[in-house]
């Protein structure tokens, strides 16, 4: 079967799957709307987020930009616990990701940076 012959209920477990079993309520709405929007932004995101091997930026680096990324965009916890996961899976150091975090204040402004850090103390935490 092709991707593109694939049923929404199919889309959506695929996405699912990649994701840990949940969608966040962006996904569930590109669902609703057209499960192929779905489809292609999950494989976007499966390109982007999720490459099996590194590009031009070794894994704990590319890891590290989406920590900076996502700390800099306000409002995305989740995306801060979730790419620092990833870039300690792939050797960062606490202190790289606290690095990628702090140069983001600029940018982003010093409160993303205090939310980040609560959002970081699961991280560290669970290390």
């Amino acid at each position: 079967m092709t991707d593109t012959q694939l049923s929404g209920e199919e889309i959506v477990e695929r996405a699912k799957a990649r994701r840990g079993g949940k969608l966040l309520p962006v996904h569930e709405l590109m669902a609703e709307v057209d499960p192929q929007i779905l489809h292609r932004y999950d494989q976007l995101t499966a390109e982007l987020l999720f490459p099996e091997e590194p590009k031009a930026l070794d894994l704990k680096t590319h890891y590290l930009v989406l920590v900076g990324v996502t700390t800099a965009v306000k409002g995305d916890p989740d995306g801060v616990i979730w790419s620092a996961r990833r870039a300690m899976q792939h050797g960062a150091s606490r202190r790289e990701v606290l690095e990628a975090v702090l140069l983001s204040g600029l940018p982003g402004g010093m409160p993303t940076i205090e939310e980040a850090t609560h959002a970081l103390k699961k991280v560290f935490d669970e290390s």
